[in-house]
């Protein structure tokens, strides 16, 4: 039995989220700079999104906010909506991707990890009473942003080695069944 071509790409993202998570939470804990960690889960569903488009960057972004909302244990369902909206943002953004350009992907990475630090601060940090904005926006979440977006290189290069060798071998089956 074989398997269709979207449950071989389901597949590959999900291990790829799962991937993700353990690189950001055990691996990039020992490479932190500043005290800051880069979001690669943020990175992944904003690239899936902005590369496969609205629909298969909401089911990443509900697949890895599960993962996310899972482990975590605080407000369950929070980071579900959130990455869910930010694999739509991303997909809006879709028809703008030219090949290989990576400025822009990289770009929508750092807005994505951006508004998640706000989301994160809005849901968490103000209703205890940090109201110290400035000073959270300036020293966690433009430098994470960034941090994010420089390692979203490599990831991208990664994505798109796969699903470029995933388009060459659906070809390469087509031509053998057509």
């Amino acid at each position: 039995m074989k398997l269709s071509d979207q449950v071989i790409r389901w597949i590959i993202r999900i291990l790829l989220i799962a991937f993700c998570f353990l690189l950001q939470t055990v691996v990039f804990n020992y490479l932190e700079l500043a005290g800051l960690v880069p979001n690669l889960i943020i990175a992944y569903v904003s690239l899936t999104g902005f590369l496969k488009g609205r629909k298969t960057g909401m089911i990443t972004g509900f697949i890895s906010g599960m993962i996310i909302d899972f482990f975590s244990g605080q407000f369950f369902g929070a980071y579900t909506l959130m990455y869910l909206v930010i694999g739509f943002l991303n997909g809006l953004f879709r028809k703008w991707f030219y090949g290989d350009d990576i400025k822009l992907p990289m770009l929508f990475v750092g807005i994505s990890d951006i508004l998640s630090g706000i989301f994160i601060y809005l849901a968490a940090f103000l209703p205890r009473g940090r109201n110290d904005f400035p000073f959270y926006l300036n020293s966690v979440i433009i430098p994470e942003a960034v941090y994010t977006a420089v390692i979203s290189l490599l990831l991208f290069l990664m994505v798109r080695g796969i699903d470029l060798k995933l388009i060459k071998r659906e070809r390469k089956r087509e031509r053998r069944l057509g």
